[in-house]
């Protein structure tokens, strides 16, 4: 009863339970990652969770990696909480989700253990995306031109640009705040934030140098289904977002221990 006055009081019921926290531990090559995540609070499929990543291996990464948009990487395992109302009413009565997926990335357009370098490749990589021959801002540029070249009179070049860019602010992929630093347990982490549209959805970043062509990074994914509802369940997962992020610790192992390791 007490437990359910206050679900009432916040307003949900859901989200990473710290009170059961798991931590995971993987080798990352020479260096141990753990991460201290609350489990699933809802029905999946189990699966086998690799423990090795060798993340400097251009041949594993070509094998394991998987594209999503400008995003090339190897997951290193994925968490997802719901968020729900106390009273459920019907079988879409989601608040929304959030998500935390650690993952390991390659680039050798950069070296990657410059942190200046690093925040503008990651802005950079999401900009010429969009704005490439595949992009979302692209698509809809095309298709603006194209219904404006059945236009008579003819417009201009400057108001089928004005038409363009109108119509990429309201439906395409807006441009990134630059990236920032942010610390966590003495280790400086390159922030940046990919929002959607024009939905309070929206994925959280925070990458860190493994090598001068590697990083580490950490998504978190909120997906809010009902933005009416977003308020009451927004504090308590970025006050969770936080607590992962300060649980993680990336240490080097001796190499003698890493034989008896592998």
């Amino acid at each position: 009863m007490i437990k359910f006055i206050k679900n009432l009081h916040r307003g949900f019921i859901g989200g990473p339970n710290f009170s059961i926290p798991a931590e995971r531990v993987v080798l990352l090559e020479n260096k141990q990652l753990s991460i201290t995540v609350p489990d699933n609070n809802m029905a999946v499929v189990p699966k086998a969770v690799d423990k090795h990543f060798p993340y400097n291996s251009q041949a594993w990464f070509k094998e394991h990696a998987q594209t999503y948009l400008q995003h090339q990487f190897v997951i290193i395992f994925t968490k997802n909480w719901l968020y729900l109302p106390v009273i459920s009413v019907g079988t879409s009565s989601e608040y929304g989700m959030l998500s935390c997926q650690p993952r390991i990335k390659q680039t050798n357009k950069i070296d990657v253990t410059d942190l200046e370098a690093l925040s503008h490749f990651v802005v950079q990589e999401y900009e010429d995306f969009h704005n490439g021959p595949n992009g979302k801002n692209t698509e809809i540029r095309k298709a603006v031109k194209e219904r404006f070249s059945k236009h008579y009179p003819p417009v201009s070049e400057e108001e089928l640009k004005e038409e363009m860019d109108g119509w990429v602010e309201a439906k395409g992929k807006q441009p990134l705040s630059p990236a920032k630093k942010q610390n966590f347990n003495n280790k400086k982490w390159i922030f940046y934030q990919e929002l959607k549209g024009n939905r309070i959805s929206h994925t959280n970043f925070y990458c860190l140098p493994l090598s001068s062509t590697s990083f580490l990074e950490i998504l978190f994914n909120y997906r809010v289904d009902r933005s009416n509802k977003y308020e009451k369940w927004s504090k308590h997962a970025e006050e969770s977002e936080r607590r992962i992020m300060e649980s993680v610790s990336l240490t080097d192992i001796p190499e003698e221990q890493i034989n008896l390791l592998n």
